[in-house]
């Protein structure tokens, strides 16, 4: 069974401590950038919003330089608060949107979200 790993907030930024207090922060955090934040209604769309937004977050916060290990499925549903198979139905979704696209085995999956960087940059291009 997967655990929620803790984290010592006192190393965290002060600033992120003033934003989100009251340990809301022990499991840690997502950033998301402004420009995402001004079109996400454009680029997560219909039934299921929220639900995609919670995988794309997920899948984001995976990422990181030099991977020992590709994400697992279950890791990734359990991140994010949803099960596995609505996490997996949701990235079929993004997928046909072409926001990401993914592959390999539920143990080790490859998921790719240049679409979604892509998008952002489409509906808010630099001045």
């Amino acid at each position: 069974m997967l655990k929620r790993r803790k984290i010592d907030t006192g190393q965290l930024p002060d600033v992120l401590r003033h934003k989100w207090p009251g340990g809301v922060l022990n499991e840690g955090f997502v950033p998301v950038p402004k420009r995402l934040l001004r079109c996400l209604p454009q680029i997560i769309l219909g039934e299921g919003a929220l639900e995609k937004l919670q995988v794309i977050l997920a899948v984001v916060d995976y990422e990181r330089p030099n991977l020992p290990r590709p994400p697992a499925l279950a890791y990734l549903a359990f991140n994010a608060g949803l099960e596995p198979e609505e996490f997996r139905a949701k990235l079929k979704e993004l997928g046909d949107e072409g926001l990401l696209e993914f592959s390999g085995p539920d143990d080790a999956m490859a998921i790719d979200y240049k679409g979604l960087i892509t998008r952002i940059q489409q509906l808010t291009p630099e001045e």
